[in-house]
């Protein structure tokens, strides 16, 4: 099939018009005679070719390399289940009450008075017994679970022997407890405390009872200084024997480096005030459970002397 001749401009002819804005013209393209079916079908084809291309183009790249413009959904994070509160073991205060506090260590013979609740300690280990190292609280509570105390126990059962602790209770705690429970407490779970400031601008935590007043000083809520005021009149039943101790410790406070304690008997009372300097005073605990180590947290003495019948703020 003889292919057909295309038209060429021969420029050799070529003439340009001068004429402003005239149409100068170049030669001619002789036009082919074209079916309008096969410009449809041309346009068809196209038409078609474009919509397919993404899939003929994954169709060669195989299914493992198609790409996905579905936004991936987010996995929904599990909540960790909260741990749960330990429960609180309350038991029904009677005098056949036995109870096991830990191994070979037996509560019994519990005895309700119009003052306080005596209890028996049997400590059958080959070791001592010290509540106050294991930081148990005596709990009392109403019958239907409300809390009506908090004792800070601090006494020690020698080995293979029993002892019989006091405590003192309120008139309140008396007439309405019902239930009581041991606990064991950790310091970091004390609740904290809003200190107040006194009149010379100090950050100060106070705790007071009936013949006595402790100021606890602190600096970022940990305590450097105690400052103690005891006062008594021989009205109170133990007058003489408070007389005699208190002059006698604050004697001995006196005599310790960073403590300054000054004793005055006026004969129908006396005043013992003490000031301890924490940075610098070495005071052991026996000596005075009320002076705590230098920085203490404020929470610690709030929390455990108010368990000792402290009122403080």
């Amino acid at each position: 099939m003889a292919k057909e001749k295309k038209d060429k401009i021969n420029y050799k002819n070529l003439k340009v018009n001068q004429e402003e804005l005239s149409i100068t013209k170049i030669g001619e393209i002789s036009s082919v005679n074209q079916s309008p079916v096969f410009i449809l079908v041309l346009f068809g084809l196209l038409l078609a070719f474009i919509f397919f291309l993404p899939t003929i183009t994954n169709y060669i790249k195989g299914e493992d390399e198609t790409t996905s413009y579905e936004t991936p959904k987010e996995t929904p994070k599990e909540e960790e289940p909260l741990a749960p509160e330990e429960e609180i073991k309350m038991y029904s205060l009677s005098d056949t009450l036995s109870i096991s506090l830990e191994d070979k260590v037996t509560l019994n013979q519990f005895s309700l008075t119009d003052e306080a609740l005596s209890f028996q300690v049997t400590n059958n280990n080959q070791t001592r017994f010290d509540f106050d190292a294991e930081n148990y609280f005596l709990e009392l509570y109403t019958e239907d679970n409300t809390l009506l105390d908090r004792i800070l126990l601090e006494d020690v059962v020698n080995r293979e022997t029993s002892l019989t602790i006091i405590v003192s209770l309120s008139s309140t705690t008396i007439e309405n407890v019902e239930k009581i429970s041991f606990v064991q407490k950790e310091t970091s779970d004390y609740p904290n405390v809003v200190l107040e400031k006194n009149e010379s601008d100090e950050t100060i935590l106070t705790c007071t009872n009936a013949i006595e007043t402790l100021t606890y000083k602190f600096q970022n809520e940990k305590l450097y200084e105690v400052e103690e005021s005891v006062s008594v009149n021989s009205a109170n039943k133990d007058y003489l024997t408070l007389l005699n101790d208190w002059k006698v410790r604050s004697e001995s406070l006196n005599a310790l480096d960073g403590v300054t304690s000054v004793f005055v008997d006026t004969g129908v009372s006396f005043v013992a005030n003490t000031t301890v300097d924490l940075k610098t005073a070495k005071i052991a605990k026996n000596e005075n459970k009320y002076y705590y180590s230098n920085e203490t947290l404020a929470k610690v003495i709030n929390f455990e002397m108010e368990s000792r019948g402290f009122s403080c703020k």
